[in-house]
């Protein structure tokens, strides 16, 4: 039987009876709460595994030592877990760790950007301060160049996201990759 929101409700508020701190770092989500959660990294219980693009900089003679990896640039979350997580987390430096480990729990999609449920900083932090990360996570995206961000998507259909994540209405497209060309700047889009 799989868990609903009310039991991880219920946990994480166990678990973290004290708010911690989201704050954005220009390319990845500073999350107090991995510390002590790691639920997302650790074990999984789907029998789909998740992929992760790397973006060619992260990829090396190394990489396979410390992720596991269904091609040479993609890395997978799956019933093992992440390779790199150790007794006091992520034993990657962050340059070299997936973009989708610094965005989670958003997670970029073609449509735009959704928010993991489950996550304990989703259930115990007001949506509106998610709406202004998503929108810095936005921004950054849409630096990263058009044909590694095509792979950086998660390719699955909205109707199926839609039973573990919040779609948060928030996309990027042909305005912010003007901004990163110095443009104006009008998006990341609340649709």
């Amino acid at each position: 039987m799989k868990k609903d929101i009310w039991y991880y409700l219920a946990l994480w508020r166990k678990c973290f009876p004290q708010h911690r701190k989201l704050l954005w770092r220009g390319s990845w989500l500073e999350n107090d709460y991995c510390q002590d959660c790691r639920y997302c990294c650790g074990p999984q219980d789907s029998p789909i595994p998740y992929p992760m693009h790397l973006l060619p900089e992260q990829v090396g003679p190394e990489t396979g030592k410390h992720l596991y990896l269904v091609d040479t640039h993609t890395a997978i979350l799956d019933q093992r877990g992440c390779k790199a997580l150790g007794s006091e987390g992520c034993s990657l430096e962050r340059a070299l760790r997936p973009v989708a480990c610094g965005l989670f729990p958003l997670v970029p999609t073609k449509r735009g950007l959704f928010l993991y449920k489950n996550c304990p900083a989703v259930l115990l932090t007001p949506l509106v301060q998610w709406m202004d990360l998503a929108q810095e996570a936005g921004r950054f995206l849409c630096r990263i160049p058009r044909e590694h961000l095509q792979h950086i998507c998660l390719s699955i259909a909205p109707e199926k996201l839609a039973e573990s994540h919040i779609f948060l209405h928030i996309a990027w497209g042909k305005n912010q990759h003007d901004h990163a060309q110095g443009k104006r700047f009008d998006n990341a889009k609340i649709r």
